[in-house]
């Protein structure tokens, strides 16, 4: 027998190996019984909150995260180590819709944020701004496994884990490979020694007692209390009217770094992880996220106050900048597309106008489209585009709560004589196709952007173009793009769409990088890459670049190695060199290439286009891009040809007749201007005159483009661009007389002087007329006909602007047509808003006291305070002949603020005699208008003086402004003002001595008798 138990109980030894065997399998037992549990939660290390878990560590709290030490550490460097990578964020937000005694309007928040410890540190760093934090906790997760979404046939991926060891488990998997199922021990907590904050990069820092153990899960939990912002950035609150009753909604605004004013978080791209969200809302309003609502419960705070907490399914893999969050009081529409619940919210009044429903019709066909295009699902089971009263942006993509102002994406059919329907066609079609290009596929780092934002400005003219087919791609794409971005890219602030990774090593320098490069520039040089590569191939290799990098990131080099392997693997289209060598020479290098064709020998050159009037030149002269040259020879398409040198001779492009042609650049696929010798071009102009069909619109209107700005830079003669416009009375579409009137009422270059004008009058008016009189049928007939005609209503108006000022007694009579008809019924204005501004110019001139008296009385109407109607009435006022209504106009506007007056003084300026009334009375009345209304001189020279010194033909002219800046402006403005007049000063001058002898000489040769 044994000895005794001190206990005074005894156990012999066959008894005792009896109760370790029970025990043993009570223990296997409970095992048994906790794999099961975890197999029916669902893998609950995700869908549960991050607080119900079994997690004991220190919690260490503070008000306010204290500023940097001034020790060197890894918080010095702008981008986050690779040592940790966020898997899951558990996030609550509780937005106070009321302000405190302060005026602020508190945030107050908690984030849980499931971590994996790629490499071991003592440094736990995240990105935190504007937000105290009142408690932090990290402790190891129980179950050492990783997060990973794998992509299913169903519209929500699966979500599963990982083992640290690779292998990889999904929900029905995960419960069998549990590590281990007991909760963290206390001696594996991790006290935080200490809590600050780092303001350089916004990083909020924790110093840890020990390090993390690489290949293991943390959780850090973190309780937290900010403000809501009022400048429509981060998490922001704002206050608008619905059915004339004073609301307030709060919104999301995160891209590119304000998610870490609204949560600390992992804030970079690259980070992706997934998300659960609840937010905490008054219960009248409603809640929206990136997900569906799942759930919603009520919440007492200690003032007894009750509070409804909406909680959201969780989310895909994704980025910190496109989560989202809304809490409004708004009314939707909703329709479903293959599964996408679409539903459109907007203020009350807004939703039951009807003016929601046209962006509900074009959302769902265009993400079908669009997911028949790429050829990849849209992998949400719903989406809302949400119509905000005001935003600091036109509108933000976030995945499946897409954010507009108002006025992008409400359609009121009153305005069907705008641009307003085209524009709500392309912005939608942008931010749906953000979905695939910048949600689903991401850039590694901020210099990438234009991934983003170029494939998506490309995308939203081939969606809008198939939504509407009034919306002509080439045509579209030409005049919303390429018209803008071909002149910013000659001028001193141009910049490659391309920027290096570590050139972003600022907060600060990622703004700046949302320019008309990333979205224009980028767009224009895709579209050239898919005309090159061949829509078909093009399209395919994207398809496959969008699944290979789903949930996941890429770069430039990634896009252009993945659509090399399908190049590689097919015979049609030969490139000559890779892809990435071409879109290099491009991506990294700013500027615009001037393309020159010498037909005599075949001689084929590039160069860096340089304007006269930008002096600083925007690119390296003796850089070479490798350029696709699309061209058609006597009407007949040809083979592409690369020029891949600065020269190079191509034998095929040699004419020896008048009668052969060349047209470089067919349909302006390629990002370059074309010019040519002058026996080409005045070819081209011969042929024009026999025939314009030959030709896409397109090319045309670029043409004419080219040729214009070409002779302004001085590349070119006049006499040979005046040529190519012979032609234009046979010219109805209205893009090519919109590109004509553009650079003939250039104030800078303006063809129209005292001298030129009988001249240019017979001559312009010869060839306008057609096109005017054809839309003057159809204002009087049916302008209904002209219904959201992008082009029509971008154009008309400077067709019946120039028709009227050169003195067309139809034009003029129409104007004093329709401008009679609005004063015998001001209960509707029938006038198409198109061509308003001209009507209300020409019929103020066209009458006397009774028509402009009736402008000024509807400008002072409180009801007349729309900005555009502002803006016509007041141009419309400045137009009549009355010298002393035109006195009066200026000596009531005294009373007005200064913009409102030097508004007035600059549509003056633009008329002959209210520019002679405006100058004398800016002489006589200066020292009154400078201390009562403009405060500062330099608003003079700012914006008044470029408008005189555009008018000036004389040196005695000029001399008269410069005496008046002498004696009038402060030091400071003088001295600049002076120096701009002398540059202007020889530019004109010298621009008037070629308009006074070599055009009206042109002119005089080409103006028979006519009846204008």
């Amino acid at each position: 027998m044994g000895p005794k138990a001190s206990s005074g109980f005894y156990l012999s030894r066959t008894s005792a190996a009896l109760l370790a065997l029970l025990l043993a399998a009570l223990l296997l037992a409970l095992i048994v019984l906790g794999a099961l549990y975890a197999r029916t939660t669902r893998a609950e290390l995700i869908d549960t909150d991050i607080d119900t878990l079994n997690l004991t560590t220190p919690t260490l709290t503070c008000t306010l995260p204290p500023q940097a030490t001034g020790r060197p550490g890894i918080w010095d460097n702008p981008r986050l180590p690779p040592d940790l990578v966020p898997m899951h964020y558990d996030l609550e937000l509780w937005p106070r819709t009321e302000q405190d005694a302060e005026g602020n309007y508190l945030l107050s928040g908690q984030v849980n944020i499931t971590i994996s410890c790629v490499h071991g540190t003592d440094v736990v760093l995240l990105h935190s701004s504007e937000l105290n934090i009142s408690r932090a906790q990290l402790a190891p997760l129980a179950v050492e496994l990783h997060y990973k979404s794998k992509q299913t046939d169903s519209k929500q991926s699966q979500v599963g884990l990982k083992l640290t060891n690779g292998a990889s488990f999904y929900e029905e998997e995960v419960s069998s490979h549990l590590q281990d199922t007991s909760a963290s021990s206390s001696d594996k907590n991790i006290s935080i020694t200490n809590l600050w904050y780092s303001e350089p990069h916004q990083y909020l820092v924790l110093e840890l007692e020990r390090p993390l153990v690489a290949g293991n899960l943390y959780v850090l939990e973190l309780d937290y209390q900010g403000f809501l912002s009022s400048d429509y950035s981060g998490l922001f609150i704002a206050s608008y009217k619905d059915f004339n009753v004073e609301k307030v909604l709060v919104a999301s605004e995160l891209e590119p770094t304000s998610a870490r004013t609204v949560y600390p978080c992992f804030d970079e791209p690259a980070l992706k992880a997934t998300f659960k969200t609840r937010i905490v809302h008054n219960s009248s309003y409603v809640a929206l996220s990136n997900m569906p609502a799942i759930a919603t419960s009520e919440r007492e705070d200690v003032d007894g106050n009750k509070w409804t907490v909406t909680t959201f399914n969780t989310t895909l893999k994704m980025s910190t900048y496109i989560t989202a969050f809304v809490v409004c009081d708004f009314d939707y529409v909703r329709t479903t597309e293959r599964g996408n619940e679409i539903r459109v919210w907007a203020r009350k009044e807004v939703i039951k106008n009807g003016f929601a429903n046209f962006a509900l019709d074009i959302a769902g066909p265009i993400f079908s489209y669009l997911e028949d295009l790429l050829n990849v699902k849209y992998p949400l089971q719903k989406t809302d585009l949400v119509a905000m009263p005001d935003i600091g942006v036109t509108a933000m993509e976030n995945w499946g709560l897409l954010i507009f102002q108002e006025n992008s994406l409400m359609y009121d059919p009153k305005q069907k004589f705008s641009n307003s329907k085209a524009f709500t066609c392309l912005i939608v079609a942008h931010e749906i196709g953000h979905q695939w290009f910048g949600n689903l596929v991401t850039m590694k780092w901020w210099n990438d952007i234009w991934l983003n934002e170029g494939f998506a400005s490309y995308y939203e003219y081939i969606g809008a173009s198939f939504i509407e087919p009034k919306l002509t791609m080439n045509e579209l794409f030409m005049m919303n793009n390429l018209i803008s971005i071909f002149e910013s890219d000659t001028q001193a602030t141009a910049r490659p769409v391309s920027v290096k990774e570590e050139a972003i090593n600022n907060v600060n320098l990622i703004e700046p990088l949302f320019d008309e490069f990333t979205y224009s520039k980028a767009a224009a040089l895709i579209r050239m890459a898919s005309t090159f590569l061949t829509e078909t191939l093009f399209l395919k290799g994207i398809s496959s670049y969008l699944k290979k990098f789903s949930f996941s990131n890429a770069d430039q080099d990634g896009l252009w190695n993945h659509l090399q392997m399908f190049i590689d693997d097919q015979d049609e289209v030969k490139l000559p060199m890779p892809l990435k060598n071409i879109m290099d020479s491009w991506t990294w290098n700013k500027g615009i290439p001037l393309v020159t064709l010498n037909t005599s020998t075949g001689t084929l050159s590039q160069g860096v286009l340089k304007l006269a009037n930008n002096e600083n030149v925007t690119s390296d002269s003796n850089h070479t891009w490798i350029i696709p040259i699309f061209w058609v020879k006597n009407g007949a398409e040809q083979p592409l040809i690369w020029l891949d040198t600065q020269s190079k001779n191509v034998p095929e492009m040699k004419t020896t007749s008048d009668d052969e042609w060349i047209i470089l650049n067919i349909n302006v696929t390629g990002y370059y201007r074309i010019n040519y010798d002058a026996k080409n071009w005045n070819s081209i102009a011969k042929k024009l005159e026999e025939d314009i069909w030959h030709l896409p619109v397109v090319s045309r209107a670029q043409m004419m483009d080219d040729a214009f700005i070409l002779a302004n830079a001085g590349y070119m003669e006049y006499e040979t661009t005046l040529n190519l416009t012979r032609y234009l009375e046979k010219e109805m579409e209205i893009l090519v007389w919109y590109r004509v009137l553009k650079h003939l009422n250039n104030d800078k270059k303006s063809m129209l002087t005292y001298h030129s004008f009988p001249l240019m009058k017979k001559y312009i008016l010869k060839r306008i007329n057609p096109i005017f009189q054809h839309y003057a049928t159809i204002i009087r007939r049916n302008f209904e006909e002209t219904a959201d005609d992008i082009f029509v209503h971008t154009g008309i108006n400077d067709i019946f602007k120039t028709a009227c000022f050169l003195g067309l007694k139809d034009c003029l009579a129409l104007a004093s047509e329709l401008y009679t008809k609005w004063m015998a019924n001001t209960s509707t204005n029938d006038i198409p808003q198109s061509i308003r501004g001209s009507v209300y110019c020409y019929g103020i001139a066209e009458g006397g006291e009774k028509e402009w008296e009736f402008a000024w009385s509807y400008h002072n109407k409180s009801d007349s305070e729309g900005h555009w109607e502002q803006s016509y009435l007041k141009q419309g006022l400045s137009c009549t002949k009355e010298p002393w209504l035109l006195y009066r106009y200026l000596k009531e506007s005294m009373n007005t603020d200064s913009h409102n007056l030097l508004d007035v003084f600059s549509h003056m300026f633009k008329n002959d005699i209210g520019r002679h009334v405006a100058w004398d009375f800016l002489k006589e009345n200066w020292h009154q208008l400078n201390d009562i209304n403009m405060k500062d001189s330099s608003h003079f020279y700012e914006l008044l003086l470029p408008d005189l010194g555009s008018k000036a033909t004389s040196e005695l002219q000029f001399q008269e402004l410069e005496l008046f800046t002498t004696t009038t402006m402060d030091e400071g403005s003088r001295d600049k003002g002076l120096k701009w007049l002398q540059a202007k000063k020889k530019a004109r001058l010298e621009w008037i001595h070629i308009l006074n002898t070599r055009i009206i000489d042109w002119l005089q040769r080409n103006t028979p008798d006519s009846d204008f």
